[in-house]
């Protein structure tokens, strides 16, 4: 042991090295017992929804069909507006070609 030298105080641990692969998946373990059944729940509607409730939502529905429909008209409406704008620009515009010639 004379040979063997003195180890001195041992300095702080270096960061750790890259995580390694992951092992392979071992058996599945057995199943557990089936546990107390819990307490039963209140019995629930039975059938479609109240008739009140449906008609309610059916009015809903055609109260937005209708407003879709008068914000179309008005869409056409103003199309239709510009369609004919646009129509009289043309005919000033041949009015105008037809002129310089």
């Amino acid at each position: 042991m004379a040979n063997t030298p003195r180890s001195g105080q041992r300095g702080v641990p270096g960061p750790p090295g890259p995580r390694g692969a992951q092992g392979a998946t071992g058996v599945q373990g057995a199943r557990g017992a089936t546990g107390a059944r819990g307490a039963k729940g209140e019995r629930g509607a039975h059938g479609a929804a109240p008739p009140s409730s449906v008609l309610s939502q059916l009015s809903e529905i055609e109260h937005t069909i209708e407003d879709i429909y008068k914000e179309l008209d008005v869409q056409m409406t103003r199309m239709g507006q510009i369609q004919q704008q646009v129509d009289e620009l043309r005919t000033k515009i041949k009015a105008l070609i037809g002129n310089s010639n």
